[in-house]
């Protein structure tokens, strides 16, 4: 009984800390507007061409949930399962000004949706054809694109299939529509227990095979010039660990042949230790590896009493520790973005779980890093005391206000 007792007050207390590390499957709302189209700074959609200007988002994925009828479950699959979803933003009567006007002002008149409009499989991974039809189809999308880009996204801990595709889908739509978006959707529960039980962190350990074979296939069959990755939260254990795979076994070749961009951790629940033993890797292969953390995620602090494995990457304990002083000082295409130093002087911190979508500052720097792959100087940041540390100063509006224009003319 004492167990059971520690155990449900163990839950309850992750269910309302670690409840932003998911949303229920419906609804998603677009996120705030970034500083950086605020007030016109950029206009992010002025270069489109009238076919592109539509409120729906292609995004492909790929997965291991296991497939329950029509739809993806919460369990792991033997099988690596490869489509397209169409994602809407907004509501059936919202147009493509509307959605311009809800994604260049700040605050909106109202909430849009992110609605999953369809979805359909091409595909399993043990059918070459299908990974062959998958990966002509992710190309034909890239050779549309003002950048050639593709952008992952790796999700957190208890979420859906639709919250994948619904960031994937935005982080294209606010990078100017010039990404082709792929979510990368590994099976996670929505009940915090398979959280508490370590499923899902079994799932996540068993998954970072599976990212990077698709990173194998887009770098190998398509024509994309740079493959960036976002993860959020528990999603940081599966790309940390796919990106140290890779660099594992094709050593100093993985840089030119998987032709890695940005590699932007936020709010990063994976162990600092386990992270610092991958970062070799991971900063030899890639163009940038971004690091957000805060000083005010609940989550993350808690994660570490509750579920063990020492501190977590995001959240800023107030001291580094040797091994991340040294990793800044040897690494120099690593950046950590302290968003809560400088608080004092600003006059707010940037709090919570989500903060790095939420906070209109740490999106648009998100934003500004995935599409442009500028350094944290040129994006409008300041230097912290310790080298390779940034933070967001009180001016940062104007800087970002200069910069976005230094870094685009004014638009995309």
């Amino acid at each position: 009984m004492l167990k059971m007792f520690v155990r449900n007050s163990v839950a309850a207390a992750l269910v309302a800390l670690l409840a932003s590390c998911g949303n229920s499957p419906q609804p998603q709302w677009l996120m705030p507007t970034p500083v950086l189209y605020q007030g016109g700074r950029v206009d992010p959609f002025a270069h489109l061409p009238a076919h592109e200007r539509r409120t729906e988002v292609d995004v492909f994925f790929a997965t291991n949930r296991e497939a329950k009828g029509d739809h993806y479950g919460d369990n792991l699959s033997d099988e690596l399962r490869l489509g397209r979803a169409t994602m809407a933003l907004g509501e059936n009567s919202d147009s493509w000004q509307s959605l311009v006007v809800a994604s260049t002002t700040h605050p909106r008149e109202r909430a849009m949706p992110v609605r999953l409009l369809d979805s359909a499989e091409v595909g399993q991974d043990a059918d070459a054809a299908a990974v062959t039809r998958w990966a002509g189809d992710v190309d034909r999308a890239l050779r549309r694109t003002l950048t050639r880009d593709i952008v992952i996204y790796v999700h957190g801990a208890k979420v859906g299939f639709h919250h994948s595709c619904a960031f994937a889908a935005e982080l294209d739509h606010f990078s100017g529509r010039d990404f082709t978006p792929v979510a990368f959707d590994w099976p996670t529960h929505q009940d915090i227990f398979s959280y508490l039980d370590r499923v899902d962190l079994q799932h996540a350990r068993r998954s970072s095979s599976r990212l990077a074979q698709t990173i194998r296939v887009l770098s190998e069959r398509t024509s994309v010039e740079r493959i960036h990755i976002v993860s959020w939260s528990a999603g940081a254990r599966v790309h940390s660990r796919a990106l140290a795979e890779l660099a594992a076994v094709d050593g100093a070749a993985s840089r030119k042949r998987y032709r890695l961009g940005v590699q932007a951790f936020a709010a990063s629940d994976v162990p600092v230790k386990d992270f610092l033993e991958r970062l070799p890797g991971i900063h030899a292969i890639s163009d940038r590896v971004i690091v957000y953390l805060s000083d005010a995620d609940s989550p993350l602090k808690w994660a570490a009493r509750l579920m063990g494995g020492g501190r977590r990457l995001g959240f800023e304990p107030g001291a580094l520790s040797e091994g991340e002083l040294q990793a800044l000082r040897t690494m120099p295409r690593l950046e950590v973005i302290d968003v809560s130093y400088g608080k004092q002087w600003r006059g707010f911190d940037i709090t919570g779980h989500r903060y790095w979508f939420q906070h209109s500052w740490a999106n648009s720097d998100l934003v500004l890093a995935l599409r442009t792959g500028a350094r944290a100087a040129d994006r409008g940041l300041r230097p912290a005391p310790v080298k390779g540390v940034w933070y967001f100063g009180a001016q940062y509006p104007q800087r970002v206000a200069t910069a976005g224009k230094n870094l685009t003319g004014g638009q995309w």
